[in-house]
């Protein structure tokens, strides 16, 4: 068993095709979307304004109505209203495969409480082996602010499946940044071609085909924005640190056996990071 998405278990059980998968994912990211997108669609904001509430949110790790409201975009009254449409609007991946006839409601029903019942198994033991790493709390503030950064900026679902499997090379550009002062924390993320890719894409507001040196250098911001606002979270609780500046290292620079290694799926495809304390 591993900790997946509902419609990768639908695949591997034979219960979906590939071509059925990506067909409702692809449906389900162009209907549910975020309150930025909203906003401009109703005319509430403009894309600049989104796109600056964005930006803001990258340095301060706040939701995106709190930042449109201190910048005076938007109002309470407006986010409520805007909230209240998201949900509304909202479609589940599972009400998408009924809907276009991929799988019957029955089905889906059987097959959604196994699911439930063999993912919640292997999340406590995901949580269980976190609690014996982390003494400090730093790796679970490290992965709270990544994943909830990673889902504002990309716009897709994250996943943790898997922990400390060192040792194993996997496929990507690796960057590389390290935190000094009261605590050392060296960070590094690893994503597969399609999530760097997916990354670039949103951060920059650009399509990219190939894993340039332009996608290279927006993972290694992308890295330093989540370093940041890590750094931010500590220097709260009165911890004095200071951030090199990020750097790309092949495969084999990386000794994998020196960190923790967590293994991340998306939608996009999957993603590493390696953490040393």
């Amino acid at each position: 068993m591993a900790i997946k998405f509902f419609g990768h278990y639908l695949l591997d059980n034979a219960k979906l095709t590939a071509e059925q998968l990506t067909e409702a994912v692809d449906y389900q990211s162009l209907k549910n979307l975020s309150l930025g997108e909203i906003a401009v669609r109703k005319q509430l904001i403009t894309l600049k304004d989104a796109e600056t509430i964005n930006d803001k949110q990258r340095i301060l790790d706040k939701r995106f109505g709190e930042v449109s409201i201190s910048l005076g975009l938007l109002s309470e009254d407006q986010i409520t209203m805007l909230l209240a449409t998201q949900k509304k609007e909202k479609v589940f991946f599972g009400e998408v495969i009924v809907e276009k006839g991929f799988i019957s409601q029955e089905l889906l029903d059987q097959e959604l409480q196994a699911f439930e019942r063999e993912q919640k198994l292997e999340s406590v033991a995901l949580n269980d082996e976190i609690d014996t790493l982390d003494k400090d709390g730093i790796i679970k503030d490290s992965i709270a602010i990544f994943g909830k950064l990673y889902s504002r900026i990309v716009h897709d679902y994250i996943k943790l499946v898997g922990i400390n499997k060192q040792g194993v090379k996997r496929q990507g550009v690796i960057a590389l940044q390290k935190m000094r002062g009261d605590l050392h924390l060296d960070f590094a993320l690893q994503p597969e071609d399609p999530v760097s890719l997916a990354i670039s894409q949103k951060f920059l507001k650009m399509e990219f085909d190939t894993v340039d040196e332009m996608v290279v250098d927006i993972i290694s911001e992308f890295v330093n924005v989540i370093l940041g606002n890590i750094a931010v979270k500590l220097s709260a609780n009165s911890v004095r640190v200071d951030l090199t500046p990020p750097s790309i290292v092949e495969n084999s620079q990386l000794d994998t056996k020196e960190y923790i290694t967590f293994d991340f799926a998306t939608t996009q495809g999957n993603l590493t990071l390696y953490l040393k304390l």
